[in-house]
């Protein structure tokens, strides 16, 4: 049950890479299956969102949980911490925007602990999840970047009801 890290530098100021990682509702568009619930208002320590992948009735609900919220002032770093509370997955996520080359460049650091529960399940599974949510996580944050750089625009088909971007400012 490990912790995997994914790290990217995107050719564009923090303000921006934060607008795509905290975009919640368009984590349908980058996960697969995948459909978002979000709580109301804007994002804040406390704050909640799920995201409900799957078919039909056989859906997972991974159910996140924000723990500490620091977004960017101007082109300055941004910090978020996220726990995952549901029945199914638990583990946490930590992910910060640095500024580099002058503000003109962000450092992405994406670090996440994914466990299913039960833990003994979990530790049976882990040689195979582990791999997985790497490989699948790596895919989402390359997409998150390639929006960072290029806009959100476009198609809008795999945001939740209530797309809002919730960046904080």
């Amino acid at each position: 049950m490990g912790t995997f890290t994914i790290e990217r530098i995107i050719a564009v100021p923090p303000p921006q890479v934060w607008d795509a990682v905290t975009d919640w509702a368009g984590y349908a568009r980058w996960m697969p299956l995948t459909t978002m619930r979000l709580d109301q208002g804007p994002t804040r320590v406390g704050w909640s969102f799920a995201g409900l992948t799957g078919i039909g009735r056989l859906r997972l609900c991974d159910v996140m949980r924000i723990t500490n919220w620091a977004p960017p002032s101007g082109a300055g770093p941004g910090a978020f911490r996220l726990v995952k509370v549901g029945h199914l997955l638990a583990g946490w996520a930590e992910v910060s925007v640095q500024p580099i080359a002058g503000g003109l460049q962000t450092h992405l650091l994406w670090r996440e602990n994914i466990v299913i529960r039960p833990i003994v399940l979990g530790r049976l599974l882990a040689p195979v999840t582990d791999r997985f949510n790497k490989a699948l996580f790596a895919t989402v944050v390359e997409a998150m970047s390639a929006e960072a750089v290029r806009g959100p625009g476009g198609n809008d088909s795999g945001r939740s009801d209530q797309g809002q971007n919730a960046s904080g400012r």
